[in-house]
């Protein structure tokens, strides 16, 4: 009896399709390893299966077979077509539940990787407009009102140390997914002498996943993987939310091929590929989301819950992640910068009051004090209709008679460049401090890259070793 056309419909089919164009290679490698253990234990018929494994490197499956539920057992039924004693052997202490988790745990390793050039991609972009912008002052917001001036490579060098940590917890999402559950069978191991280190090195994990039960009923590493890409993305849409207002204000420029104008109104030039990271960002959150709450209220075993149907919400997670960091990386590679607007906004935005405070402060011993009279400047100045860039000397003695001011205090703690240049705390975005941490942050990104380089090393020579041997 067939199954159900609700059941193949639903669930059967497109599971199949899925695992035909994304995984069918995936599932004969984990096949070939536990072969070769099969073969190196003295499983009578394992190198026919072998035989048969090779032969079907080139084999392209067609469409569902009915009687068929799934890609493996299409897979079983060719190579008992090749070998019908292949076939047989290789069923020995191998279950779907065992085999589909590697297959997935490769299919999110290979995955982990692309999103994690992604991220060293945009962290190189983000470093080098640091190194740009490092003297072009801003005004940075809090509350979304005007707080003080930084520079726009400050703002940048900040998004790369936040962008560097997702970095590191991608980094440590891989090795928590680079454990082999091949050889956990069912959910208790075998009684053939299976060599689960052995099959785990073949495949280029680090080990094998250390509890049989574990191995085949775990989710946790899915969901850190969303939890992981969820971080990085929320974090970068607060970045396009910037990016879009300073566009909205003529501040930035994006290029010209990354723009649309309008059909009607010939001056527009609307930076849409901002708007589509924005909603690729949102996409990953979601996904991310999804995967969450497949993983929660069900037993902790083998369920197709954190199984076959955890990988189409996960490969969605993958593409709109990898959309938004390429849209996002395009649309900083080559932005063009208004300085001369973004200084006018910062000397007339009042923001650099704090400095005032801090000159009065150092002459009067008491902050309290000195961030009085300078709001005290500020709302006389108001009152008087003018901006705080046109207070004078005269008008800071006449709140404050007791101190002497000499004469040019006033401007020199009210000039937006000099407030830069005076902010060398370590991490803040004066010249010295600034180049000390673009040269920190291109060594550790130098470091991410040379890491991640030894992690394709290691899967390139495991699959090349898996596959050479007889």
């Amino acid at each position: 009896m067939g199954f159900h056309p609700a059941y193949r419909r639903a669930a059967l089919d497109p599971d199949y399709a899925y695992a035909r164009a994304h995984l069918q290679p995936l599932f004969l490698d984990a096949l070939r390893a536990h072969a070769l253990d099969l073969e190196m234990s003295g499983t009578p018929h394992a190198g026919q299966a072998l035989a048969a494994l090779r032969t079907l490197r080139d084999y392209s499956p067609g469409d569902v077979d009915p009687a068929v539920p799934d890609l493996f057992f299409t897979l079983d039924r060719e190579i008992a077509r090749l070998s019908p004693e292949g076939a047989g052997a290789l069923r020995t202490a191998l279950s779907r539940n065992d085999l589909d988790m590697t297959v997935y745990r490769l299919s999110a390793r290979a995955e982990l990787m692309k999103a994690m050039h992604a991220v060293l991609a945009l962290r190189t972009t983000l470093l080098a407009l640091a190194g740009r912008e490092r003297d072009t002052v801003i005004t940075a917001f809090t509350h979304h009102q005007p707080a003080q001036p930084t520079t726009l490579g400050h703002y940048l060098a900040a998004v790369e140390n936040a962008v560097a940590r997702d970095s590191a917890r991608l980094e440590g999402a891989l090795g928590r997914v680079n454990r082999s559950p091949l050889g956990a069978v069912a959910l208790a191991g075998s009684s053939h002498p299976l060599n689960r280190e052995e099959t785990a090195t073949l495949l280029g994990f680090d080990g094998p996943v250390e509890n049989t039960l574990d191995a085949v009923a775990a989710g946790d590493w899915q969901v850190e993987i969303a939890g992981a890409l969820s971080t990085c993305a929320a974090t970068l849409s607060r970045v396009v939310y910037d990016l879009l207002d300073w566009a909205a204000r003529g501040l930035i420029t994006l290029q010209g091929g990354l723009v649309q104008g309008s059909s009607v109104m010939p001056q527009k030039r609307n930076p849409v590929t901002l708007e589509h990271a924005r909603t690729r960002l949102s996409r990953t959150l979601g996904a991310a989301q999804t995967l969450v709450y497949a993983a929660h209220n069900i037993p902790f075993g083998d369920v197709n819950d954190v199984g076959t149907d955890m990988q189409e919400p996960l490969w969605t997670l993958w593409h709109t992640f990898g959309q938004a960091l390429e849209l996002l990386d395009a649309s900083l590679d080559g932005l063009d910068v208004n300085r001369a607007a973004w200084r006018a906004q910062a000397d007339a935005s009042e923001s650099t009051l704090t400095e005032l405070a801090d000159v009065l402060a150092r002459r009067t011993g008491d902050f309290r004090e000195a961030h009085r009279i300078a709001r005290a400047l500020l709302d006389a100045v108001h009152a008087q209709g003018r901006a705080l860039h046109h207070a004078t000397d005269a008008d800071l003695r006449a709140l404050a008679p007791a101190l002497e001011i000499p004469d040019g205090l006033v401007a020199a703690a009210l000039d937006t460049a000099a407030f830069v240049a005076r902010r060398t705390t370590l991490g803040g975005p004066a010249p010295a401090p600034m180049a000390e941490y673009l040269g920190m942050a291109q060594a550790r990104l130098e470091a991410d890259r040379a890491t991640l380089a030894a992690r394709h090393a290691q899967f390139a020579a495991a699959r090349d070793t898996l596959w050479a041997q007889e």
